[in-house]
């Protein structure tokens, strides 16, 4: 690459940015998003391969990266990458959403619309079941209580999954006045919850006969279009987030009608919700800021706002403690908690290099992160309190998705169309 040649990369580069800023301003739904994200990693690509040819004075061979030669890589912390499990290359797509089956086997949604089924043989090979249906990219998964699998796509139908006497896979679809279906819920008895780009909620179930019966929430003027915007509180009422601005909580009445509460506050996208162990509502908006939400002794509503991230707020969950811990686009992940006078202090964990996508708690509580810098970091305090993390390399795109297993493992999901399962288990040294 010349000095000319390079010059033309840097112009490429001052239009893309141009695009992202513009798009940034019209964003409307996850996809847009998706388009988004697509500039910004052609962007760092572009950077990446300038800054190689000038250290290097030679082309980057991108294949050498691949996740098909990636050996077995031992960290200095002693996390090992163990598995990837991917498609074919030229039928790879994006992996958007991970569940976990109750015996451990893990299932996937891709852009592709194919659902996949994982599991090892007793000879330790991973073997996989395909389910084909969806003719949109797949977003949202969950899992019955019985284990059946639900999936919900941009098709505008959901889908239930099963098994019969036979083995082979049988399937129901759920379709009415629905968009894209972005989330999914399961209610304690059974009933789905679905949420979608038309802002519309719709509970599902089957009647006596065997037929299914929907009921219809509507009330948000825009779209429920992001994975975490649906949640259930522990008396089962329903919880959902939208890129109108509010929250709604909806419950039925003594003459069994639904009646809805509207949680007001936020000016910008509700983009993901939490419910605390005490079941107090936390909400991550683009407006940068975490609400808590909880009714006073008169059953007024009142809010306390968490600032401090200077992007929006992505992602949450909460500890097993209590705590909430945030991720955000400023590329930093938070943690919140109150001190004795009841006031709200924050650690700020660094070390990611873009936008922070998912995030996880591992059953010992320590925090797992995904990023767009095509990392996962894993967050504890050591014996002095102070923060230390573990980088997981080995994705070759964006971080989407991140799951644990019931052993601890770390599931990931990423924008290469691979799957990945790292096993924490400490590794000899000088082995």
């Amino acid at each position: 690459m010349n000095c000319p040649e390079i010059r033309e990369k840097l112009a490429e580069i001052k239009t893309l940015k141009q695009e992202l800023v513009s798009g940034l301003a019209q964003a409307q739904n996850h996809e847009d998003t998706l388009i988004l994200v697509n500039l910004q990693e052609k962007i760092e690509g572009i950077l990446k391969e300038i800054k190689e040819e000038i250290v290097k004075r030679r082309w980057v061979d991108w294949n050498e990266y691949s996740p098909k030669e990636l050996k077995e890589v031992r960290y200095k912390e002693g996390y090992t990458c163990q598995e990837t499990i991917e498609e074919d290359e030229d039928k790879r797509s994006d992996v958007y959403t991970l569940q976990v089956l109750p015996d451990g086997r893990i299932v996937s949604g891709s852009s592709n619309g194919i659902i996949k089924i994982w599991q090892k043989d007793a000879q330790g090979a991973w073997q996989t079941e395909t389910l084909s249906g969806d003719i949109g990219s797949v977003y949202t998964l969950q899992v019955l209580p019985d284990g059946r699998i639900v999936s919900g796509s941009s098709d505008r139908t959901i889908k239930i999954w099963q098994k019969d006497a036979q083995g082979a896979w049988q399937t129901e679809t759920l379709s009415g006045d629905i968009g894209s279906v972005y989330t999914l819920q399961v209610l304690p008895d059974g009933r789905i919850v679905s949420g979608s780009s038309n802002g519309i909620i719709k509970i599902w179930q089957k009647d006596a006969q065997g037929a299914w019966q929907t009921e219809t929430l509507s009330g948000h003027t825009d779209w429920i279009n992001w994975v975490n915007t649906l949640q259930v509180l522990p008396d089962g009422r329903i919880v959902s987030g939208s890129n109108d601005r509010t929250i709604k909580i909806w419950q039925k009445d003594a003459q069994g009608d639904w009646q809805t509460e509207t949680l007001s506050g936020h000016t910008g996208w509700v983009l993901t919700l939490q419910v605390l162990p005490d079941g107090r509502i936390v909400s991550g908006s683009g407006d940068r800021t975490i609400k808590i939400w909880q009714k006073d002794a008169q059953g007024a509503w009142q809010t306390e706002t968490l600032s401090g991230h200077t992007d929006w707020v992505r992602t949450l969950q909460v500890l097993p403690d209590g705590r909430i811990v945030s991720g955000s686009g400023d590329r930093t992940i938070k943690i919140w908690q109150k001190d004795a006078q009841g006031a709200w202090q924050t650690e700020t964990l660094s070390g990611h290099t873009s936008f922070i996508l998912t995030l996880q708690v591992l059953p010992d509580g320590r925090i797992v992160s995904g990023s767009g810098d095509r990392t996962i970091k894993i967050w504890q305090k050591d014996a002095q309190g102070a923060w230390q993390t573990e980088t997981l390399s080995g994705h070759t795109s964006f971080i989407l998705t991140l799951q644990v297993l019931p052993d601890g493992r770390i599931v990931s999901g990423s924008r290469d169309g691979t799957i990945k399962i790292w096993d924490g288990e400490k590794v000899e040294k000088g082995i």
